[in-house]
């Protein structure tokens, strides 16, 4: 029986005729500078009921937290060039920039409206030339015949505030400020009827995106297995309930290589799904006809009924493969920078705070039956940070499969008995902090020491997620320029952000790998543990993120830890970041310092 609120919502609905994905078909092109699939713009099958939300009568709020490639931003745009076509009214567009809302409207935009004739011929053309009127068709603000689009960038409040909008969209709004998301969420205050579109992948739990799913009815995608039938969804590598066989992307075990490392050809040829329900294997060849017959099912009752929320992983993407997926993941499973990517744009799930406030009694599980000074490892790292009146070290042996072993640790006087410890453990490198009150001492020492030695300084942000960077440095001048010779020293800026946030894992085994020996000196311990986050707010209450770094004790083989495992990724040992080609130091001063540190297709 349909309820009386349908029968209302049905009453008002728009007399259209061609359901937002059929038209999308009809009237949009692709160009082939935009996509490689170009021609007429077909939508997979698990875009046709988000597309018709933005004609539902009852629905006022979309989210989509999606996938990489999995046509969110397609999605988005072709959906809204339906509405301003069709059912044209005033809209905000807000991206996290200026620079990304005119590159986005320029490069993307404006040619999509020249070749959809509908949405083109909204636009207002000037009396002597007859073509569009550029005055009124810009990049930033669109005014067409019967509405205004205004792109926005999120840098600054004012940038939102303005007349009132029917239509806002919020693309990618974890990157957003959320006091920034308030203000544009005035817009469309006291208005009957609106539509909020937002779209994002997730950064972390208490991110917008996430928040917004979560709120709203948390639609998921399923579809029939090709072979029991049963409708399920793609979810990664999961095990069931009883703690027995593992069901999601699957491969040959045998790809698991004896001397560590995995033999990626095999891991690709052999990549399948595995049912949920049945154990049958899906391959890439069912994806297509699994989602054409499938559907969204609705995971959260207690919703409000105007939200729909969407969430999808790149495992439904048709251009992305299983093999893709677990190969990809395979690749960064030793590197917290790379899990977080992996997670956050293929799975589109937040990344999880979860280690914080750790006690040292976790710490035991690290150890391994072998004593103090046993060489272990196939390449031995000495790292050391440097004090007013003392060095502390760590020796740490990293295998090519990622796993490491701590060799030795504790506190010396002088750069002489570092030279013995180097020497004892049979070292293959070193590196040390030049940052402090002994920055010129300290270079020299590198000097003297530079086909074996690093120098390195521990940075916050390095920009655009950076585990490091490279550089040659003159340790009399500190000049950077001209090229690398004799009378440099090798630098490397360290993102501490991305290796404090490893290191936390991998102290708690949330990430294998990690070891210590028999017996390791409590002190090793407690300064390990040293550490701990504590939740930002922002100044509307809502929690940012857990970032901000509190230190209860001295830290000094923490930071040798950092130190050495940054220093094996740069090296390439525990393979998981490429290394990043020599750049430019922000600029430092020229003289010795003594300064200290801060420290036609488918989409």
């Amino acid at each position: 029986m349909v309820s009386l609120s349908h029968e209302v919502a049905n009453l008002f609905a728009p007399c259209h005729l061609t359901p937002p994905v059929d038209w999308v078909a009809d009237n949009c092109v692709l160009r082939d500078n935009i996509s490689e699939l170009c021609g007429s713009l077909r939508m997979f099958e698990y875009a046709r009921e988000p597309m018709n939300a933005l004609v539902d009568p009852t629905v006022s709020k979309i989210t989509l937290c999606w996938g990489s490639q999995s046509s969110k931003t397609t999605t988005m745009y072709a959906g809204m060039a339906y509405l301003l076509s069709e059912f044209p009214k005033d809209t905000l567009w807000i991206m996290p920039s200026a620079e990304n809302a005119r590159s986005f409207s320029k490069g993307r935009w404006l040619p999509f409206i020249e070749d959809c004739a509908p949405l083109r011929s909204q636009c207002p053309t000037s009396v002597s030339t007859g073509r569009v009127d550029t005055d009124k068709i810009t990049n930033m603000r669109q005014e067409f015949l019967s509405c205004t689009l205004t792109f926005a960038g999120a840098g600054s409040e004012n940038n939102v505030k303005s007349a009132p909008v029917a239509y806002l969209v919020l693309d990618e709004i974890d990157e957003i400020e959320p006091d920034i998301r308030l203000a544009a969420l005035e817009r469309i205050k006291g208005r009957r009827e609106y539509k909020i579109i937002q779209t994002s992948t997730p950064k972390e739990e208490t991110g917008g995106i996430w928040e917004e799913y979560t709120y709203g009815d948390q639609r998921r995608y399923f579809m029939p297995c090709p072979h029991c039938n049963e409708m399920i969804d793609f979810q990664w590598r999961q095990k069931n309930k009883d703690g027995s066989s593992r069901y999601g992307i699957g491969f040959d075990e045998k790809a698991k290589l004896e001397e560590g490392g995995w033999d990626f050809e095999l891991v690709a040829r052999s990549a399948h799904y595995k049912c949920q329900k049945c154990d049958g294997k899906i391959m890439d060849a069912h994806k297509l006809n699994m989602i054409k017959s499938g559907e969204w099912q609705q995971g959260n009752a207690n919703a409000p009924s105007n939200h729909r929320s969407y969430h999808l992983n790149s495992m439904y993407a048709p251009a992305i493969t299983f093999a893709d997926m677990i190969v990809s993941w395979l690749q960064v499973s030793h590197s917290i920078h790379g899990l977080k990517k992996f997670v956050q744009g293929n799975l589109a799930e937040p990344w999880k705070e979860d280690w914080a406030n750790q006690e040292e009694g976790d710490a035991n599980e690290l150890e391994l039956d072998y004593s103090r000074g046993e060489l272990k490892g196939d390449f031995r790292i000495l790292a050391i940070d440097t004090q007013t009146d003392s060095f502390w070290f760590v020796v740490r042996g990293f295998d090519a499969d990622g796993k490491s072993y701590l060799i030795d640790c504790g506190q010396v006087a002088s750069i002489q008995e570092l030279d013995g410890k180097f020497d004892q453990h049979h070292c293959h490198a070193a590196i040390i902090d030049c940052a402090g009150d002994r920055t010129a001492e300290i270079y020299e020492e590198v000097f003297k020491r530079r086909s074996k030695w690093f120098g390195s300084r521990g940075w916050k942000d390095l920009g655009q997620g950076q585990p490091y960077r490279m550089q040659m440095k003159d340790p009399f001048t500190g000049d950077t320029k001209g090229r690398a010779g004799r009378s440099k020293i090798r630098y490397l800026h360290i993102n501490k952000s991305i290796y404090e946030e490893e290191l936390a894992r991998l102290r708690t085994k949330q990430m294998s790998g990690f070891y210590t020996f028999t017996d390791t000196p409590d002190v090793y311990y407690k300064q390990l543990f040293a550490t701990y986050w504590v939740k930002e707010t922002s100044k509307s209450g809502h929690i940012k993120t857990v970032k901000k770094l509190k230190r209860r004790r001295g830290d000094h083989l923490w930071d040798c830890e950092i130190m050495a495992r940054s220093l094996s990724k740069f090296i390439g040992i525990a393979r998981a970041d490429r290394p990043i080609k020599t750049e430019e130091e922000p600029k430092q001063p020229t003289k010795r310092s003594k300064n200290k540190s801060s420290t036609g297709g488918y989409w």
